[in-house]
């Protein structure tokens, strides 16, 4: 008989990475937005997805936990979550949490610090197990917050190239990027309101807003700017409750990688603030997902997740 696996979700807007036991590479498919539908219904679909990839097909699943952009406000709505997901695919056990959460785990390991990921949206958690500190700063969505994230950044570069298309700015090389990606100006915003997943299409522009920064277009480098001083707001506020001194901050996720004019700004933001440092991340969303599903931090974040156990 095939022993059991453990299982690590990455849920985002953009793409869901999914880890087991024994296989050499997490499978990637679509992300889920909640503006997509059923929440339970979309998870257990891509989740199912990504496990018929196996070789011995979908497996007997010991433990399972998710990280996710999507995780519902209320404690009854997570409950029935991760019951809904356990009973349809055969779970012994199955833990949600944020992907903020994740992400700190994969970056700390249960030490104190703060993390920032910026994706499709953002996450961004203070956390201090020494005092109980914990706090979550904006992921607010993109309808109400998420300032800075790959679909800020993205709507802003496309609303500029609407304004320069119809004489309200001037001219600015992200129309030819745009153009490359979504068609001509013409139609533009009807065809991208009309998307099957606008949020994720629009904040993947994000891309090229990064790169027309880096050849020196001075509407793409004012996008940036401004997204720095949201992030590092944002990590600011997440940082009070953390009680060490440098609090460290790490961040994950692509637009911020080293190299990339985000980073690079939001790194001479915090270089000479004496009371933050930034720090490399120990890993992303998808390891801290891992070491929590594999119970190798203890319980420092235990009492932040919602668990659902097999009857």
């Amino acid at each position: 008989m095939t022993a059991a696996v453990d299982v690590a979700v990455d849920g985002g807007q953009t793409g869901i990475r999914v880890r087991v036991t024994g296989a050499a590479d997490p499978v990637v498919v679509e992300g889920l937005g909640r503006l997509e539908g059923d929440l339970g219904e979309g998870l257990i679909d891509r989740i199912r997805r990504c496990l018929t990839h196996l070789p011995s097909g979908i497996p007997a699943i010991r433990h399972m936990v998710l990280g996710l952009t999507t995780l519902p406000a209320s404690s009854s709505e997570r409950e029935e979550l991760a019951a809904r997901v356990g009973l349809a695919l055969g779970a012994e056990r199955v833990s949600v949490a944020g992907d903020a959460l994740t992400a700190h785990a994969g970056a700390f390991s249960g030490a104190a610090g703060v993390v920032l990921t910026v994706g499709t949206g953002i996450a961004c958690i203070g956390f201090d197990p020494g005092v109980d500190g914990f706090r979550l700063v904006d992921g607010d969505g993109f309808l109400l917050g998420d300032a800075g994230s790959g679909f800020w950044i993205g709507s802003r570069g496309v609303e500029a190239v609407l304004r320069a298309a119809d004489g309200r700015s001037g001219p600015t090389s992200l129309s030819e990027a745009c153009r490359a990606r979504f068609g001509d100006e013409t139609g533009l915003a009807a065809r991208l309101h009309s998307l099957p997943r606008p949020v994720a299409s629009i904040a993947v522009f994000a891309v090229d807003v990064l790169d027309a920064a880096r050849g020196g277009d001075a509407v793409a480098l004012a996008i940036v700017d401004e997204a720095a001083d949201e992030l590092a707001g944002t990590a600011r506020a997440a940082s009070a409750v953390v009680s060490t001194r440098p609090v460290r901050i790490a961040m994950s996720g692509r637009l911020v990688a080293p190299g990339t004019p985000l980073r690079a700004r939001l790194d001479a933001r915090f270089a000479h603030d004496g009371e933050r440092e930034i720090t490399p991340a120990a890993g992303d969303p998808l390891d801290g997902a891992w070491a929590l599903v594999t119970e190798t931090l203890g319980d420092a974040y235990d009492h932040h997740m919602t668990g659902w156990r097999a009857p």
